[in-house]
């Protein structure tokens, strides 16, 4: 069972290169996430939306400050942390069964993962090579290989944007199911709106690159929600006025 884990960034900053060459990708970024929240990372693209995800994963170190996973501090890949790609970056020598099974941390029973994989919605299939099923089957392994190994804090770089878009907005409800389920804490970068105020309980708005944390949007409505939710229209707007779009 999931014990979800807070995730907690102290005056964080990133930046890659010195002197003139040197650019400030994020910029003293404090945040709290909450255990089993839904926090979604919303900016233009450069902002340093996948260096914070990068950041909180263990995959890249902050030049000041500090991150810390239920108290702790980050210090290298983070076995309380599972992180799902934009691509699905499955092995495609082996079954989505023993794809799943690398994410389980030397768990070698094949009862779970057929049931994770049912979970995401692909009893039957446990036995296909990924060349044999379609691109939002490939992901939904793995979003069911990152959830494998039980992790505290489920981390998500654009999972969906590849997708058709009725694959993707399937996808968004699986994944709202989830974490529904799992209770895990589930952070995600996006640059949809509707997917931010579909799935989260926070939108993290990310300004210029360099720039930092612009503003936080807490989403009121209970999860699951509908899209249509009336509550949501101005929420929308305010968001795509942020970016100048109206």
């Amino acid at each position: 069972m999931t014990r979800s884990a807070n995730v907690t960034l102290e005056g964080v900053y990133r930046h890659f290169g010195k002197g003139r060459s040197r650019v400030d990708v994020l910029t003293n970024i404090s945040l709290t996430i909450q255990a089993e929240e839904v926090v979604a990372l919303l900016g233009p693209s450069g902002c340093g939306k996948s260096t914070l995800l990068r950041l909180i994963a263990g995959l890249d170190v902050p030049s000041d400050g500090v991150v810390m996973v239920d108290g702790h501090t980050v210090t290298g890949v983070d076995p309380r942390c599972a992180v799902v790609f934009q691509e699905p970056r499955l092995l495609p020598w082996r079954s989505l069964r023993d794809n799943v099974k690398l994410g389980a941390r030397g768990e070698k029973d094949d009862s779970a993962v057929d049931e994770l994989l049912a979970e995401v919605g692909l009893a039957g299939f446990e036995n296909h090579l990924p060349k044999e099923v379609s691109g939002g089957m490939a992901q939904r392994t793995a979003l069911a290989r990152g959830l494998a190994g039980h992790p505290g804090v489920l981390l998500l770089d654009e999972p969906f944007a590849a997708l058709d878009a009725l694959t993707r907005l399937q996808m968004q409800d699986l994944l709202a199911e989830v974490a529904q389920h799992t209770a895990a804490t589930v952070v995600f970068v996006t640059h949809d709106i509707d997917e931010a105020l579909h799935l989260a309980d926070r939108v993290v708005v990310m300004a210029g690159r360099g720039e930092g944390i612009a503003e936080i949007i807490r989403v009121d409505q209970p999860r699951p929600r509908d899209r249509s939710h009336p509550e949501l229209a101005p929420l929308k707007a305010e968001l795509l006025a942020r970016f100048g779009i109206h």
